[in-house]
């Protein structure tokens, strides 16, 4: 009897504690590192680039409306300069036609002075 006293005690004595062991997972390998540094500078060169055509295509577009007005200035220039052509070309040929009038008279004047 004594000793299944002592058996059953110990028993209630020896309760087991058992310990879990949590291991942490590594928070990043070498590699997961060096491709998580790589995506970053990725990403910045990306937006470099975006940001740089954006200025170009800005750029571009100022371009354009500078030389779209350029152009029309241009063209307005050249047309006006037509005009200043024409009018000088029918002034200069009604002087002509006035000194071919002139002379033809002085011609047909100095005829018919000479027949008398």
């Amino acid at each position: 009897m004594f000793r299944n006293v002592l058996t059953s005690n110990a028993r209630v004595c020896t309760v087991s504690y058992s310990r879990s062991i949590h291991a942490t997972p590594a928070a990043s390998t070498v590699t997961g590192k060096v491709s998580e540094m790589a995506d970053k500078v990725n990403k910045k060169v990306g937006q470099g680039l975006a940001s740089a055509i954006e200025t170009g295509e800005k750029a571009a577009g100022k371009t354009k409306e500078t030389l779209g007005s350029t152009t029309a200035s241009a063209k307005q220039k050249t047309a006006d300069a037509k005009q200043t052509a024409q009018k000088s070309t029918e002034e200069a040929k009604q002087k002509v036609n006035q000194a071919a009038a002139g002379a033809r008279e002085t011609k047909h004047d100095v005829k018919g002075k000479m027949s008398k």
